[in-house]
């Protein structure tokens, strides 16, 4: 015992010998940085100041934001005061006032929500994600899912990708919290992969932190404490008070659930528990007190573990954390039966039901079973009640209050299931969205890259076409004024037959990026154009057949992506299938268009396309994508390929 006072003495001096060295070079820092002249130079290194000790001192982070508003309104700098308000923002997430927190960011966005420029799109960016951290912190998944993404969106368009670096980790968070394991490793490791490519400790840290929280949840506890250690030491080196409470915490966590070493548990959550008092976060001092109770209840020293998860749930209740709170009240119901307090126990359950049914109800825009919970909730008052009235006997109220504890176990059972059911709902609406970006990314894409061919078509025909037939009309004229031997005249012959061939080849380029066909005469004559000019080549026969075509209209970008498509096809069975013979196939039936292209080739295992990496086959299947068709190819070795392409207008 004396050891373990000793050892915590130590380490509070040492704690408090670095906190003062580090004080002392903060406060040179602030002091260097305010003797600047009062002008953006100055505000942006105060706000870059602020943020690198906001989570180890935020104290003196708050004053330095409070100067940095002071003087950016003062010389009228808006996105300086936008980043200023959206750091106190911040802080003011991390102490649950989240209601300041949003009056703030909705005061930082007004500033720069109309500008262009990289460093208001950036801060707009930043905004967001704190907005959907609050969204994510009141359990609104899919708006804050919605949000994380626009803002990933921005740091993309800005081509600064680790900036996305804090949505990803948050992301995650959401998915595991969904039960999407898959989407939630996904998500980590990408929060990891960038961090490691900026080499930022900060940054680096949350990678870890969100690997390690991933981990955590699915049990794997040797893979937490290997990266646990890793973050600790990067944290301990930085002096990063935040992680140091996490990679505490999740050490605790290994040494309670895996090697049961509790002595080693219990100071890993002291230390933690220490650290995020320090810095206030009111949500992971909840946490820590709520793992120590459930340490102490697995210890099988109920008191305390009633002392530790009774000011997780105070916490908790004030905070809504409700999944802390859900924890801390498992806890009690275990350490106050435990005690032979059933009466306490059944109060926690109680409570315990009640604040599972709070959880499904504020992540669903309907109130499921309200009506049937108040009525079993009304029904087990009743039926105590009468119990107490009628029962005196100690053992005999025991079995009621067990029959009691088995109909809310179903009860807790059934709201489980349609929470988990709410769950799904959410995660179909996520990958919607994530779906419908995907699409319009391609959209804008291919858009893209017909204007490029019609461009490039138009240059080549107009300007380049142009220029060869004025050379070739200038020699003619040259030929007729010159007199020349025989030889001569012979090597004019062939350097005109050249001419000719160059104007020939320019034309056949400009006509397959963009066909004179298809933009004069329309869809049906530019597939027949081309059908026969493959024909005309001889090294494959093509049949074209149409129905229903040329007597409905069909918007334009939909007729071009059919053309490439086909064009595609065409083109992979000239290279590939050594066939001699095509057959084309376009019909319209209503609103319904169907595409075949068959060919009598050496065939293929359509299972290898599902590994292919050709840009050609690519791009088709993302314009089919983009028409929302069904794609089926089917071919057999030495049986030639079919496909078929179906879809609606």
């Amino acid at each position: 015992m004396l050891l373990k006072y000793l050892f915590y003495f130590l380490l509070f001096t040492i704690s408090l010998a670095e906190a003062i060295g580090q004080g002392n070079g903060v406060a040179e820092q602030e002091r260097r940085i305010m003797q600047l002249a009062d002008d953006t130079v100055k505000i942006n290194r105060l706000n870059a100041f602020a943020e690198k000790i906001q989570f180890s001192q935020p104290a003196v982070a708050i004053q330095v934001i409070q100067e940095t508003i002071r003087l950016a309104e003062k010389i009228n700098y808006p996105l300086g005061l936008s980043i200023a308000y959206g750091l106190r923002a911040g802080l003011l997430f991390y102490e649950m006032k989240l209601d300041s927190c949003k009056l703030l960011l909705d005061k930082a966005f007004v500033l720069i929500h109309k500008n262009t420029d990289n460093a208001s799109r950036n801060q707009q960016a930043n905004l967001i994600n704190l907005y959907a951290a609050i969204d994510q912190r009141n359990q609104n998944y899919v708006s804050a899912v919605s949000q994380y993404l626009k803002a990933t969106a921005i740091f993309n368009e800005m081509g600064d990708e680790p900036k996305i670096i804090n949505s990803y980790y948050n992301l995650s968070g959401i998915y595991k919290f969904l039960g999407d394991t898959s989407k939630a490793f996904y998500y980590a490791r990408e929060t990891n992969r960038l961090a490691i490519q900026v080499n930022n400790a900060a940054l680096r840290v949350r990678g870890l932190i969100a690997l390690a929280d991933v981990y955590n949840f699915i049990h794997h506890y040797d893979s937490l404490k290997f990266i646990s250690d890793k973050g600790l030491a990067l944290a301990n080196k930085n002096n990063m008070t935040f992680a140091i409470g996490i990679f505490h915490n999740f050490n605790g966590l290994y040494f309670t659930n895996k090697t049961k070493r509790f002595d080693s548990a219990l100071r890993h959550y002291e230390i933690a528990l220490n650290a995020f008092k320090q810095i206030n976060t009111s949500y992971d001092i909840a946490l820590v007190l709520q793992n120590l109770g459930n340490l102490y209840l697995k210890m099988g020293d109920d008191v305390n573990a009633i002392t530790f998860s009774k000011q997780a749930r105070s916490l908790s209740r004030e905070f809504n954390f409700d999944h802390v709170l859900y924890a801390c009240l498992q806890d009690l119901v275990a350490a106050e039966e435990n005690l032979g307090h059933i009466g306490e126990s059944y109060k926690y359950l109680k409570e315990l039901v009640a604040i599972n049914e709070n959880m499904i109800n504020r992540n669903s825009e309907k109130k499921v079973y309200e009506m049937e919970v108040k009525y079993q909730t009304q029904k087990r008052e009743d039926m105590m009640q009468a119990q107490q009235k009628q029962l005196h006997q100690k053992n005999i109220l025991n079995y009621l209050l067990a029959a009691a504890v088995l109909l809310l176990f179903i009860i807790v059972l059934l709201l489980y299931i349609n929470y988990r059911n709410k769950q799904k709902l959410q995660l179909q609406q996520i990958n919607k969205l994530e779906t419908q970006q995907q699409l319009t990314a391609t959209e804008a894409v291919l858009k893209g890259e017909e204007q490029e061919r019609l461009r490039l078509a138009k240059d080549l025909h107009d300007g380049l076409g142009g220029l060869l037939s004025g050379i070739k009309y200038s020699f003619n004229g040259i030929k007729e004024k010159l007199t020349m031997n025989a030889e001569t005249a012979s090597a004019f012959e062939r350097s005109m037959d050249m001419l000719d061939g160059s104007i020939i080849e320019m034309r056949r380029v400009a006509h397959n990026l963009m066909p004179q066909s298809l933009v004069k005469f329309g869809f049906d004559a530019a597939l027949k154009d081309f059908c026969n000019q493959i024909n005309q080549t001889g090294a494959l026969q093509v049949s074209y057949q149409s129905y229903g075509i040329d007597s409905e209209t069909i918007e334009e970008t939909k007729l071009i992506l059919i053309y490439r498509i086909i064009q595609e096809l065409i083109n992979n069975t000239l290279k590939h299938a050594g066939a001699a013979h095509a057959v084309v196939q376009v019909m319209k039936m209503g609103n319904n268009i169907s595409i075949t292209v068959e060919d009598d080739g050496i065939g293929f295992d359509p299972v290898s396309l599902h590994t292919s990496r050709g840009m050609g086959w690519n791009n088709m299947q993302s314009r089919v994508s983009l028409l929302k068709g069904k794609l089926d190819v089917r071919s057999e070795a030495g049986k030639g390929t079919s496909v078929l392409i179906e879809f609606s207008i």
